[in-house]
């Protein structure tokens, strides 16, 4: 029996000796390559057929023609548009998409956060985006098997995920599906990327509507003003302005963290976010009473409202057949001296004419900082 207990501390050492001289290989499996398995659209889930791997070997990489890719995803978004009666998109000109969608193949996990800290809407304003845009975003594969992908296995997962994202969205109660044949929109840019080790796809959906004379500004003395031409009649109903801190870089871990969503405002942020968003402050028109100067208007309806109301000292709106035009100020002194520094989203309601539905004309950030 002592002979026994002898021994294995013999053996064990003899394997921690092996582990300390050749860094571990003795325990590892021989390194593999994946191939994605033939996959239908209405498929559950991806399956990978793996076979070893000569690390000596050097792989030729096939050709990937990521046009014929974006061509492809823009078709299977219109065929489901139109299979639930939404006007076909065109192709946006933002770079966001794919930006996004290139960097994250560095974390091969599912974000709508950056790196540099921003959300959907802060990246898409501050490469000059003038609409409203909403985001999907899903990637395919994980950062332990390596795949070999070919351009058909991608255009396969392209139509997989067009798939799950409109008839299988449960589990996101059916956001992404909803983003996608929402009938306001009217482009989408898309970014399409893949390594290694994943595949990843960005839908931002956009409204274009506004020709500006005067974009969504804050001055240095507190002066909010825009300005532009609607191109369809409508009323401009209100204007929300959400609030988020100045973005702050962050690690792979914390993308790797954060929610499976996102929303206006600081309550959404890369640690959690709440479905309760709520403008710090809603500009309207003077409307309700002629005889009623901004400033005592505005301090009847705030005694009935959680959010702070600003009626706009100028709040010019003229009508057109086929247009409406629009010139807004007002004084931000007081929201400014409140949260000071940092992005400031504007969302512009109008109700076309003939309509009872309301619509976001702009998801535009201003970066006071």
């Amino acid at each position: 029996m002592k002979t026994v207990y002898i021994v294995i501390p013999i053996v064990v050492l003899v394997l921690a000796a092996s582990v300390f001289l050749f860094g571990g290989s003795y325990f590892q499996e021989p390194p593999q390559i994946c191939y994605l398995a033939p996959l239908e659209k209405t498929s559950l889930d991806l399956y990978y057929d793996c076979e070893d791997f000569d690390t000596d070997t050097v792989l030729k990489l096939p050709e990937i023609d990521r046009d014929k890719l974006v061509t492809l995803s823009l078709e299977l978004i219109n065929e489901d548009r139109e299979l639930y009666n939404s006007p076909a998109i065109e192709l946006g000109e933002s770079s966001t998409a794919q930006e996004h969608a290139e960097e994250l193949l560095n974390i091969c996990k599912t974000s709508y956060w950056s790196s540099n800290g921003m959300k959907p809407y802060m990246r898409y304003s501050a490469s000059g985006g003038d609409g409203a845009i909403n985001e999907n975003v899903r990637v395919i594969g994980t950062p332990e098997i390596q795949k070999y992908w070919t351009e058909e296995a991608i255009e396969q997962i392209i139509a997989w995920n067009q798939y799950s994202m409109v008839e299988r969205d449960e589990a996101s109660e059916f956001r992404h599906s909803t983003n996608i044949i929402h009938p306001d929109h009217n482009y989408v840019n898309i970014g399409i990327a893949w390594s290694n080790f994943c595949v990843t796809i960005v839908h931002q959906f956009e409204d274009k509507y506004i020709e500006w004379s005067q974009l969504p500004i804050i001055t240095l003395n507190y002066e909010f003003m825009l300005a532009g031409r609607v191109n369809f009649n409508s009323t401009i109903e209100q204007i929300d302005i959400f609030y988020d801190p100045i973005p702050m870089p962050l690690s792979d871990q914390e993308l790797m963290t954060s929610p499976r969503t996102y929303g206006f405002g600081h309550v959404c942020s890369h640690i959690m976010c709440s479905d309760g968003s709520l403008p710090i402050a809603t500009v309207l028109p003077n409307i309700e009473n002629d005889n009623l100067g901004p400033d005592i208007l505005e301090g009847i309806l705030n005694q009935e409202s959680n959010i702070p109301i600003l009626i706009a000292h100028k709040w010019e709106v003229t009508h057109g057949e086929d247009f409406t035009t629009f010139s807004i100020e007002e004084d931000f002194s007081r929201l400014m001296n409140l949260t000071g520094k940092g992005v400031y989203t504007v969302l512009v309601w109008a109700s076309p004419e003939g309509s009872d539905d309301g619509m976001v004309l702009t998801t535009i950030s201003i970066f006071f900082l």
